[in-house]
């Protein structure tokens, strides 16, 4: 674990495309948002997580963590970045990962691997050319998040800093679950990988 390394988690949204609240879904022996916590938790010494939509369930299943401080984002519907500013105004470290609750596949493995690149103000893993999560960001754009007032998307933060784009073998840095479609497909191949 790296004791000056934090996470921020999103998951605030109320998971309209999915038709059914998403974070609190059953995969690989736990839930959705419990997978991608606790793989981050594997790295980091705190995950900050950004909740809104039915933030009382999340706050009591992490209740017991101390290493989790839930912070709850009343605006939620404004959109991400709303989530990432909340979230990233929390973060006590010089250096943190901003991750999404729906990417219970990202391992702690990545976390791990981002950070030899540390240096840069923004290293973003990168699977055959498409851009994935976490990214691993610098105090520089976590005050540049906070002091942005028209700002749409954290993309336009990340447009003013050099970008470290890594090429990684995982394509799990991609996938989020949105439909659900997704989540059937998550779990067909999470049995499938586990028979083998």
């Amino acid at each position: 674990m790296e004791p000056n390394i934090e996470a921020v988690i999103l998951a605030a949204g109320a998971s309209r495309r999915m038709g059914e609240w998403k974070m609190t879904l059953p995969f690989a022996g736990r839930t959705i948002i419990e997978n991608s916590v606790y793989q981050a938790l594997e790295v980091c010494s705190r995950v900050i997580l950004v909740a809104g939509y039915r933030c009382r369930e999340l706050r009591k299943l992490f209740a017991a963590d101390k290493r989790i401080d839930l912070i709850i984002n009343s605006d939620y519907e404004r959109g991400m970045f709303s989530s990432v500013k909340l979230g990233t105004g929390a973060v006590s470290s010089e250096w943190f990962f901003l991750g999404l609750g729906d990417m219970p596949l990202v391992r702690a493995d990545i976390y791990r691997f981002l950070l030899k690149f540390k240096g840069t103000d923004a290293v973003i893993p990168r699977y055959m050319g498409k851009k994935g999560h976490p990214l691993l960001l610098s105090s520089r754009v976590k005050e540049a998040i906070l002091n942005y007032e028209k700002v749409n998307t954290l993309r336009d933060v990340l447009a003013d800093f050099p970008n470290l784009l890594i090429p990684v073998a995982a394509k799990n840095i991609l996938i989020d679950i949105d439909n659900p479609e997704d989540y059937k497909t998550l779990l067909h191949n999470n049995r499938a990988e586990a028979d083998r």
